[in-house]
């Protein structure tokens, strides 16, 4: 049984890997992660933990834009709702799979929120393309 809940950036980079890895063995997801976006994982899971470590510890501390980032891999590769229904099921099941409390709760809340807004920005690019 789960008794844990998130503390610690230890904890997040097992939370990271651990989605993952269920993440890249989904053949719908796993040629978006690799073939285009061509993620160094390894190089990328400190980047994982730094940007869920300032949301869930309200740090400030993470400055990258993550949301250009997903729409500049979406002109590669057009993410459809599927994909990030696929990626909330995958996260929510690690997070639950791994830690319960208050924070893993908050991470949830805040994956669904993360994925509703880049669905919203990706349709304004598509509706700005298509104004053009």
């Amino acid at each position: 049984m789960v008794d844990k809940d998130i503390e610690t950036k230890e904890d997040l980079d097992r939370l990271m890997r651990y989605f993952y890895d269920l993440l890249l063995n989904d053949e719908r997801m796993r040629p978006i992660f690799i073939d285009i976006a061509q993620i160094d994982l390894e190089a990328h899971f400190p980047h994982l933990v730094d940007f869920w470590h300032s949301l869930l510890f309200m740090t400030g501390a993470y400055k990258r834009n993550v949301m250009d980032k997903h729409l500049t891999l979406h002109s590669k590769y057009p993410l459809k709702e599927i994909h990030f229904e696929i990626w909330l099921k995958y996260f929510n099941e690690s997070v639950d799979n791994l830690f319960t409390g208050p924070r893993s709760e908050d991470a949830k809340n805040r994956a669904k929120s993360i994925a509703l807004l880049m669905q919203h920005k990706i349709k304004q690019m598509q509706e700005g393309f298509s104004a053009s």
